[in-house]
């Protein structure tokens, strides 16, 4: 495995730390629109999971009761949202060619129509399924957000949560990010300093993976320790039944056949040897 690819890996898993946590706006999606995830009814920030994304998983369908005939809806109400919104954005820009007063408000515009966009599919979801399987999909979403859940203002309004714990839940998720960052600050030059030592860049790997789900680990006990025995039992309450979920399961499915993005064609210059 590359050094490129390690690395990347770990920043990957670093995100999930100290990204900024979610704020409430419909869908669960970030503020500032974040880069928005492909998916085939839709799309959702990097740092939350919406109901669209939650649909692109078959197990979820099947748990949700979710028909053929609704998926097939769903996809289709998605790609004329999103034709259109195409349609509507007018000329692409390169950022590159622009002041950098033009360059925020540029981003500045496509976060509304990305957030408009989002909008009208949440609606078009909530318009086809019924309201048991919005139900159970929606607990199953919050089941993988996990304690994250509580700075999304529909979870704080349902649980009562004062202004008090929302300020000690902001503090929880900035301090572990701030400690996430002072953590790994170095994690390049570490790998720098390895050359190509495959089985030292993997230990060092796992020693990241176990510092990281550490933090993850204390700061959503901290969250979670927020709350009164009361908003305990209605947090649990709201997540439903257990379900055995990863973020990896949600990832659409690729044809057959399909390279993953990025890959060249066998034979091709810089590709990566086979393992």
């Amino acid at each position: 495995m590359k050094r490129t690819k390690l690395f990347t890996l770990v920043a990957a898993m670093m995100a999930m730390i100290i990204a900024p946590t979610v704020q409430a706006q419909p869908g669960g999606q970030r503020p500032g629109g974040g880069r928005p995830g492909g998916g085939s009814f839709g799309r959702g920030g990097p740092s939350t999971i919406s109901v669209s994304q939650l649909l692109q998983s078959e197990k979820v369908r099947n748990e949700a009761e979710i028909f053929d005939e609704q998926v097939q809806e769903l996809r289709e109400a998605s790609e004329k949202i999103r034709t259109e919104a195409r349609a509507n954005q007018g000329e692409r820009v390169d950022p590159r060619t622009l002041t950098e007063a033009q360059r925020r408000e540029y981003f500045e515009k496509r976060r509304k129509e990305f957030e408009a966009t989002q909008k009208k599919v949440d609606a078009a979801v909530k318009d086809i399924l019924l309201p048991h399987q919005l139900e159970r999909l929606e607990e199953i979403r919050l089941q993988l957000l996990g304690a994250r859940a509580l700075q999304l203002e529909p979870v704080q309004k349902e649980l009562k949560v004062t202004d008090a714990q929302k300020t000690k839940l902001d503090e929880i998720d900035n301090g572990t990010r701030a400690k996430a960052q002072e953590m790994f600050g170095g994690i390049r030059e570490q790998f720098q300093q390895l050359g190509g030592d495959g089985e030292k860049i993997r230990a060092l790997m796992e020693e990241m993976q176990k510092k990281m789900q550490a933090v993850q680990k204390e700061a959503e006990e901290k969250m979670v320790n927020t709350l009164t025995d009361e908003q305990k039992q209605k947090f649990k309450e709201m997540k439903g039944k257990p379900f055995e979920i990863s973020r990896e399961d949600l990832r659409p499915p690729r044809p057959q056949g399909q390279r993953p993005p990025g890959q060249r064609p066998p034979g091709q210059p810089g590709q990566r040897p086979a393992q």
